[in-house]
């Protein structure tokens, strides 16, 4: 098997188990989206905890798996043709994940692309949406006079649980 010993991450994260799939992330929303997914299709990983209150996010270890800073980032050990594989941002992971294990995203075309699209609404409406009115309601909102930045939050994402809501009704 491939060593992981050539990713800078290793160095701050050491993995326990190298032959499972490293995740590097922190319980918020947008953190345990791919533990989820990780535990819905039953692959083995190693959590690894990357604290914001220590700013381990920036760094340089961190960044040399995601130039972004953000969580989560994952490495795969076995990776496409047996190579490990560094991945960041969410989206692309669960797609990963997805293909790894044959799960949750259907082969038929018409059924892939409506799955892809609630990701991509996931992705572009649900998580910075709701990242916004965190950020508003629990950081920022003491600061700000004028409420509408934070109520402007509030009913986008009560629009976009709506669309949900729509969307789940009289399925499992």
């Amino acid at each position: 098997m491939p060593t992981l010993a050539a990713f800078p991450i290793t160095a701050k994260w050491p993995a326990s188990q190298p032959e499972r799939l490293q995740l590097y992330s922190l319980p918020t929303p947008n953190g345990v989206k791919v533990s989820i997914m990780l535990e819905e299709t039953g692959l083995p990983y190693e959590p690894h905890l990357v604290s914001f209150e220590r700013n381990e996010q920036l760094s340089a270890e961190f960044l040399s798996l995601n130039p972004n800073n953000k969580i989560p980032a994952i490495l795969d050990p076995n990776g496409p043709g047996g190579q490990p594989l560094a991945l960041f941002e969410s989206g692309a992971i669960l797609l990963y994940l997805a293909e790894k294990t044959g799960q949750l995203l259907p082969i038929d075309p018409a059924a892939r692309y409506e799955t892809l699209q609630w990701l991509m609404f996931q992705m572009g409406g649900i998580g910075p949406m709701f990242g916004q009115l965190g950020f508003f309601h629990k950081f920022a909102g003491k600061d700000y006079p004028d409420k509408r930045p934070r109520d402007r939050y509030v009913d986008e994402c009560k629009r976009l649980l709506g669309v949900l809501d729509q969307r789940l009704q009289g399925r499992q």
